[in-house]
């Protein structure tokens, strides 16, 4: 038999947590058609030389609504090895949107993800309204990987209310009209619903988002929807995300989970997460008593980069750095030198835990500059001042360009986070990839968890490390026809170096249209990345094959 492909002498992980074994894979239509020892000829075959070949891998959590429509390729996810996404994320989506209201959405993406406006006015307007119009239009468009989308809550609130969803509860005509919307999305194939109550995340106005307003009432009927339709993921930034899971919150998820009769997900969980212990020993309960609340687990060290010329995530809920962000750049230079500003400004860092890992990454003057890589607190304490007047002083210097950076610190005991890859109501991530472009740059979450928590720790095993990134994510999805090496299923694979895979240091790249930097990190050692059957990655370097698609929605919620 002549197959597409076959890739010989590989290390076959996969994805079950099956003892890896030695053999060939080959590829016809785009699916796995042998295993193992395989006779017959290709037209195309790649020599693994050994190497691990395993199901490509999937992402639970990415903005990538935006990059797609410059990028296919989906930078820098596919380099990693990541064949198939999920986005829609957070209750943020392109649609649906009225043509005059298309501003409006592009401000809000573009301020909650850090996302530059610019870049999506490029694109305007929009080349659709609904959901259904925005899914045609994506599976028109080329694609470098395999995605799956969530209708995001506040684009549909908005569309539905237009400016009262800023202002009020949804009345029973307005819930009605979202549900049936929600709907069309399923129907059309949509895969769940994504929602955000989170009070730091904002509009680029500085004002809560949509969804932030809606009642019990509309998003419980945005859920039952979603077993309606026989559909899977419930999304949801809770509302004390960042203080630690309220009782309150828990009881929300538990109601989302009974009335859906899917998946509740929430995202960016770790050790910096307050009460994160008592929150998850609540997931791993709810498990045992049949309901499916996940966390999107950060496997890496927790790592952000701020500066105080426009508003950050970090610091979005704070009433007084809201005041702050809505003045111009004179009134903040002077606002960061009035003593009585300051103040205000210091009471959310003296109360933050993290301040005492923030220090100066770069600055632009020599005095600045020669602050790199210290510690704010060391810088203090040699000033007899606070580390908020240290940070204050040196944006002042540079003129409001000084960029800030919160990571932990290398030596940090990792027993509490193994603790959180381990369970089984958490999954590995995140990557938050296509979104925060100039502040984080977790694309690389695959490869260091490879690197990291495989190889040099040994946490996992690789066939239990290959499954946490691959069948894990792709049962959490309910994809059934991939996530694992088998024949008959879609020929998304990843060829990689298991003694060598490792992220690349961080750059800064100018590529974002109409002018704009992200940060990214490219990956060593993932040698090919192929999807259905056409290879995107090949010897480590982008293609120009588009074989991505929208998946069929996935299913799995009860009827």
């Amino acid at each position: 038999m002549t197959y597409d492909m076959i890739v010989r002498d590989a290390r076959i992980v996969d994805g079950t947590g099956k003892k890896a074994y030695g053999g060939d894979i080959a590829v016809k239509d785009g699916r796995i058609a042998a295993l193992g020892e395989v006779s017959g000829s290709a037209t195309r075959t790649i020599d693994a030389g050994g190497q691990v070949v395993s199901p490509g891998f999937i992402d639970a959590h990415t903005h990538y609504d935006a990059q797609l429509m410059w990028d296919p390729t989906a930078s820098p996810s596919t380099c990693h090895g990541v064949t198939t996404v999920l986005m829609g994320n957070c209750g943020y989506t392109l649609a649906p949107v009225r043509a005059d209201d298309q501003d409006y959405l592009m401000g809000v993406f573009s301020a909650a993800e850090e996302v530059p406006k610019k870049a999506l006015q490029l694109f305007a307007p929009f080349a659709w309204e609904t959901f259904p119009d925005y899914l045609a239009a994506l599976r028109t468009s080329k694609l470098g990987l395999n995605v799956v989308s969530q209708i995001g809550h506040s684009a549909l609130r908005r569309y539905v209310m237009g400016e009262a969803a800023l202002e009020r509860t949804a009345s029973q005509d307005d819930i009605a009209a979202m549900v049936r919307l929600v709907e069309e999305a399923f129907s059309a194939g949509a895969a769940g619903v994504s929602t955000s109550q989170a009070p730091h995340q904002v509009d680029e106005h500085g004002e809560h988002i949509p969804s932030f307003f809606a009642s019990e009432d509309e998003t419980d009927a945005l859920a039952a929807a979603v077993r309606r339709k026989g559909k899977r993921l419930v999304s949801v930034n809770p509302r004390s995300k960042r203080e630690g899971l309220s009782e309150q919150d828990m009881a929300y998820l538990v109601r989302l989970a009974e009335i859906s009769g899917g998946v509740v997900s929430w995202n960016d969980f770790g050790v910096m997460t307050p009460k994160w212990e008592e929150s998850l020993e609540f997931m791993e309960a709810q498990h045992d008593r049949g309901h499916r609340i996940y966390a999107v687990a950060r496997c890496q060290r927790p790592e952000t980069r701020f500066t105080l010329k426009k508003l950050s995530a970090i610091f979005a809920g704070d009433q007084n750095w809201l005041e702050f962000a809505r003045q111009d750049k004179p009134r903040m230079l002077a606002a960061l030198a009035d003593p009585a500003w300051r103040a205000r400004l210091a009471v959310f860092w003296d109360n933050a835990p993290f301040m005492k890992m923030a220090s100066v990454e770069k600055g632009t003057q020599p005095e600045t500059a020669a602050l790199e890589g210290r510690l704010l607190d060391e810088i203090a304490a040699e000033r007899n001042c606070s580390a908020a007047d240290v940070m204050f002083d040196t944006a002042l210097a540079d003129d409001l360009q000084t960029f800030f950076r919160i990571s932990a610190p290398v030596t940090q005991d990792e027993s509490r986070l193994e603790r959180i890859l381990k369970s089984p109501a958490t999954l590995v991530g995140i990557s938050d990839a296509g979104a925060h472009l100039q502040t984080f740059a977790g694309g690389d979450y695959t490869s260091y968890f490879l690197a990291h928590w495989v190889r040099e720790k040994g946490t996992f095993s690789l066939e239990e490390g290959v499954a946490a990134l691959t069948s894990r994510v792709a049962d959490f999805l309910g994809l059934t026809d991939r996530g694992v090496l088998e024949v008959g299923k879609a020929a998304d694979l990843v060829v990689f170096d298991a003694d060598t895979v490792e992220p690349m240091p961080l750059q800064t790249l100018d590529d974002i249209p109409g002018g704009g930097t992200r940060m990214t990190k490219g990956a060593k050692s993932i040698n090919w990345v192929i999807v259905g059957g056409d290879t995107i990655i090949e010897n480590g370097t982008p293609t120009a094959a588009t074989p991505g698609r929208v998946l069929a929605s996935p299913t799995g919620g009860s009827s």
